[in-house]
C-alpha cells in the first residue's frame, strides 16, 4: 500500500523548568530539546512505523 499525506511539518522546541508556571511567573529553563513535529507529520511517522510506504508532502 502506498500513501500520499498532506499535512503540516514543524520544529517543536521542548524547554524543560523546575514548575509549571503560573499566570506572569518568570521563570529560567535547564535543558532545551528540538524535534520535529507537526500534526500531517506525526501521522507519516506513524504509518511508516506500520508498515506503510508514505510520502509527505508540506510546508515547513
Amino acid at each position: 500500500m502506498k500513501v500520499l499525506n498532506f499535512g503540516s511539518l514543524n520544529i517543536d522546541y521542548v524547554y524543560r523548568v523546575d514548575h509549571i508556571l503560573v499566570k506572569g511567573e518568570t521563570e529560567s529553563s535547564f535543558s532545551r530539546n528540538i524535534f520535529a513535529g507537526g500534526k500531517g507529520l506525526n501521522q507519516s511517522v506513524a504509518l511508516g512505523r506500520a508498515g506503510v510506504n508514505v510520502y509527505h508532502a508540506g510546508c515547513i
